[in-house]
């Protein structure tokens, strides 16, 4: 028993960075498939001319759909080879009551939300001055909260198999979990920089921010042994964040259908344009959600015995 656990932590580093370098080109393959999804169901509605309900409630369910469907279908032999352990299912378990980490994950994060909304209100540092689809008719509201769930979900779903079903799990079987966590942390908050904002920031204060939610994230995961919980805390946050209390500022977007707000508090309290995860109602948002997991985590576990 102990030449073997001799034997892992000999191996352990070469382990990690074969982890890592399976990551990126799996990373790479995703969005290259999903690019070309995305693409060929566009041209498609715009071929067809597709009206404003058909392109979102056909064509874009259709190719988020898809688009989740190649993440899952790219990722999931990978993680089963590299995890040496094919008769596994460690991305999302069909486990019993699954639906209760997803949805416990989704409120744990609309509550925080909701208080860092109120936070920044009562501090006066941010303003409401109504909703982005006031007066529309009703079709525009369904395809706007529809796309906006749709999007949301597509990019969470692939973040959450990518940098919690591969890598951290992969890391945490070839190291540790504490080394699993903060590594998978840094590289989440890094690519990050490539999606907005980072122009606005110093890169080396903007990852170690960044990197803050991938470790609540990837607590969450290893608290709760599936991804069902970290996916309904990552959804929330990103919908209630950025498309229903508008915290951002962001007056404009295919997929707001909450405030039009105004931020005008200082940039070291509400954040960035990018969002309030570098700023410090960010760190407030991250505290409440990790209270959330704790609570959640600690009660299921006692319901199991």
């Amino acid at each position: 028993m102990v030449k073997k656990e001799q034997v892992k932590n000999t191996d352990g580093g070469l382990q990690i960075w074969k982890v890592i370098g399976v990551f990126a080109l799996v990373f790479a393959a995703v969005q290259l498939a999903v690019a070309v999804f995305d693409v060929g169901i566009d041209y498609l509605m715009r071929l067809i001319n597709a009206s404003d309900n058909l392109s979102v409630f056909v064509g874009s369910t259709v190719s988020r759909i898809g688009m989740i469907a190649m993440i899952l279908l790219i990722t999931t032999p990978v993680i089963r080879s590299i995890l040496k352990d094919p008769d596994s299912n460690r991305i999302y378990p069909r486990v019993k009551y699954w639906y209760k980490d997803l949805f416990a994950g989704i409120g744990i994060s609309a509550i925080a939300m909701l208080i860092v909304f109120l936070v920044e209100l009562a501090f006066g540092w941010i303003r409401v001055s109504g909703l982005m689809l006031e007066g529309a008719a009703v079709d525009n509201w369904l395809r706007v909260m529809w796309l906006s769930i749709l999007i949301n979900l597509t990019a969470v779903v692939g973040e959450e198999v990518l940098y919690r079903g591969l890598l951290l799990e992969g890391i945490k079987e070839s190291w540790d979990e504490r080394g699993a966590l903060f590594i998978s942390a840094i590289i989440f908050g890094a690519s990050q920089i490539a999606a907005a904002g980072a122009k606005e920031t110093n890169w080396l204060q903007f990852i170690p921010f960044l990197a803050l939610p991938g470790v609540m994230l990837g607590w969450a995961y290893l608290k709760s042994g599936n991804l069902w919980l970290p996916t309904g805390l990552h959804f929330a946050w990103n919908l209630f964040q950025n498309d229903i209390f508008n915290l951002t500022g962001a007056h404009r977007g295919d997929t707001l259908f909450g405030f039009v707000t105004n931020v005008t508090g200082p940039k070291w309290a509400v954040g960035k344009s990018y969002g309030i995860e570098v700023g410090a109602v960010g760190i407030l948002g991250l505290v409440l959600v990790s209270i959330g997991v704790w609570w959640w985590t600690k009660n299921r576990e006692k319901q199991s015995i």
